[in-house]
């Protein structure tokens, strides 16, 4: 309050306050200083003194409202209570308050003072035993709102009034953003910790929004200032990684094709397993998937592939059936449910191998089942293990693989093996070998068979049963074919060139044979090392593993015409059989080993071999005996008319410098028989 410059004016209000000096309070406003400093802007002296004082700010938010009001204010020089803090308690209280914004702001009259200065009666009975609050309306130029019915501009000092009447109710107490967040988050969890499924998960979401809803109202009623925001932004954030997490596993974790879970999401499903240890993962290959699929639409695709799943789950219908996008469908077992497993997963195998029916179509369904059940070895590599076993099972002998323990399978399972394996490809380490092949009849060397050799610098030399099945597991088996086709023909290039015979026979696995480019490969090679194709036999190893015959016949007929030849292997054993030998234009028969080596003293193994030689001679194919260890092997072959043969009584495998000295000592003395 400051002098108006009329002294009579000054005096007269200076008397009046002095008579009510006990009712009346002056109120102090507060200002902010250039460095932005809150200051208690001084009154005059003439009439405060002996008066009570307050001072009175109000801080209005962004939009205008008034949330909370201090009890007292200070600036350093001097402290005092506040307008409201003054009314309510006399100044008493230290505690900030909010005000209660229910109490009705149209019940509080407000009036010019000119009407009182008139004498207008119905503004003296408005004020007559009231407090009333004097406030120029000049005094706070700021938009002050208070939220009523009509969101309109108010003045500070209804504020003040409000605040005062909330301290007078006791209410307006403040409810914290700690304490909801708390309180809300406590009842997510709570909710979703106990019910299971998504109706009753949606039920949880609908009353947790409902009691937001209930407790705003109830504390809007009891006058409470409550910060419901951040629980507010708590259920918002826990709905957008919920949302996240759906689209995740709608889209992320789901195979767009078949909409089944892929195998991400097996991976994450047997993480998320207590005793990860007490399933199995088994995972079954579909033959010539992809060129089933390639004849039917988009929707068809689907059907077939729901079909397959389903059959996959008739073992057991709590199954979640997972699918690679490719040709592998996945799935976990507790294994101690099954006491036979292999037996199970063979029956199971059974049925879901019958034809599927599609759109009128009937589709032929074939499979094998891998199986990892081994230790110690984390979700991913226990997928890819069962992935390599279901491509190690055949259909015709072993349908089903089960890896059990890994440390016991280090022979096949080394995957140490892998890095040194790489890095023997990359320098071209591998090399190969020449065992000599002999007629059986006169003893003369016709050719050579060249067998791939790898000396590993920690472990010597390594055997190509195992390797070669290490580059095809890593996808390098296409690699490792081309050097040993390079190696192979440039040996057989070397000996024509000596006058030599340039006979040499090169390993190509069957596997290879699925399209053109073991042709591409092999013509390029031939162009490359100048050998003669009339030379040239290529032994399909494992036969059995030919997937789709018409294209492997293609493949024959097409480097046939240029003059290689090519030979069944190891025939007479499950990964070579007679579909192969009728459906395929083989030129060459090649006995395996195991009935060879036993022909001296087991009567069956000696008939297979009669009867094998017939087969052979029936069909016009040359006969190649595999494993001759001893001279009595040798003479039986020869008195049941076998064409070739080969082994360590004849000739170990050996360097082409070597072979090409042998060839040439038998020439130049005319060595006919060996034995």
């Amino acid at each position: 309050m400051q002098l108006s410059g009329n002294s009579r004016v000054d005096r007269d209000l200076r008397l009046a306050l002095e008579r009510n000096r006990e009712r009346v309070i002056l109120s102090r406003p507060i200002r902010d200083d250039i460095d932005e400093n809150r200051l208690i802007e001084d009154g005059s002296e003439f009439f405060e003194r002996g008066m009570r004082i307050a001072a009175s700010d109000i801080q209005p938010d962004f939009l205008g409202f008034v949330w909370g009001i201090e009890s007292e204010y200070s600036d350093g020089r001097s402290a005092y209570p506040a307008v409201w803090n003054v009314i309510a308690h006399g100044g008493a209280t230290t505690e900030a308050i909010f005000p209660d914004y229910s109490v009705d702001t149209s019940q509080v009259p407000q009036i010019d003072l000119s009407e009182l200065a008139r004498g207008n009666g119905l503004a003296l009975n408005a004020v007559q035993d009231k407090t009333v609050v004097i406030w120029g309306s000049g005094r706070d130029r700021r938009a002050i709102k208070a939220p009523d019915a009509n969101y309109g501009d108010v003045s500070a000092g209804l504020i003040q009034i409000v605040a005062a009447e909330t301290a007078l109710r006791n209410s307006g107490q403040f409810v914290g953003s700690s304490i909801t967040i708390a309180a809300f988050g406590l009842l997510l969890l709570l909710g979703l910790g106990i019910v299971r499924g998504r109706r009753n998960r949606m039920l949880v979401y609908g009353l947790w929004v409902a009691a937001l809803v209930t407790f705003f109202v109830l504390s809007a009623y009891l006058g409470l200032r409550v910060m419901l925001s951040e629980a507010l932004f708590l259920g918002t954030f826990y709905a957008t990684l919920r949302a996240i997490y759906n689209y995740r596993r709608r889209h992320i974790f789901i195979d767009p094709r078949s909409k089944l879970p892929n195998f991400a999401a097996l991976r994450r499903d047997l993480e998320c397993q207590e005793d990860v240890a007490a399933f199995a993962i088994v995972v079954a290959k579909v033959a010539r998937l992809d060129a089933v699929l390639a004849t039917l639409s988009q929707s068809e695709q689907r059907q077939y592939m729901r079909q397959v799943a389903t059959r996959l789950n008739l073992g057991d219908t709590q199954h979640t059936v997972y699918h690679d996008g490719g040709k592998y469908f996945g799935f976990l077992v507790r294994a101690q449910d099954y006491p036979d497993l292999k037996s199970h997963l063979e029956g199971l195998r059974a049925v879901a191998s019958q034809a599927v029916s599609v759109s009128k179509r009937t589709l032929d369904l074939s499979m094998t089942i891998g199986v990892d059940h081994s230790k110690n070895k984390s979700p991913s590599s226990r997928i890819s293990s069962a992935i390599a076993a279901a491509d190690q099972a055949r259909e015709a002998y072993r349908p089903v693989f089960i890896i059990t323990n890994f440390e016991a399978d280090s022979e096949t399972w080394d995957y140490s093996l892998q890095a040194r394996l790489e890095q023997a490809l990359t320098e071209n380490r591998i090399s190969i070998k020449l065992q000599p092949q002999i007629e059986l009849q006169s003893g003369r060397i016709i050719g050579a068979e060249a067998l791939a050799r790898w000396v590993d610098e920690e472990r010597g030399e390594i055997s190509p049963a195992r390797f070669i099945l290490q580059c095809e597991r890593v996808g390098r088996l296409d690699e490792l074919t081309k050097r040993l086709l390079g190696l192979s023909f440039a040996a057989s290039r070397s000996l024509r060139e000596k006058g030599l015979p340039a006979r040499v026979s090169a390993n190509v696995s069957a596997i290879q044979f699925v399209d053109h480019r073991i042709a591409d490969m092999i013509e390029t090679a031939l162009a490359e090392s100048g050998a003669d194709p009339a030379d040239i036999i290529i032994e399909v190893t494992e036969s059995a593993r030919i997937e789709d015959f018409a294209v492997a016949r293609d493949i024959m007929e097409r480097l046939g015409n240029s003059g290689i030849r090519f030979s069944i292997d190891d025939f007479g054993i499950s990964s070579a059989n007679l579909d192969a030998l009728y459906r395929l234009p083989f030129f060459e028969l090649k006995i395996d080993r195991m009935f060879v080596s036993a022909l001296t003293n087991d009567r069956s193994a000696r008939t297979i071999v009669e009867n094998m030689l017939s087969l052979s001679s029936g069909l016009g194919l040359v006969s190649v005996a595999e494993g001759i260890e001893d001279l009595a092997t040798l003479e039986i072959l020869r008195n049941m008319g076998g064409d070739l043969g080969q082994g360590y009584c004849i000739a170990r495998p050996q360097t082409l410098p070597l072979l090409q000295e042998t060839m040439r000592l038998q020439r130049d003395n005319g060595l006919q028989r060996s034995g």
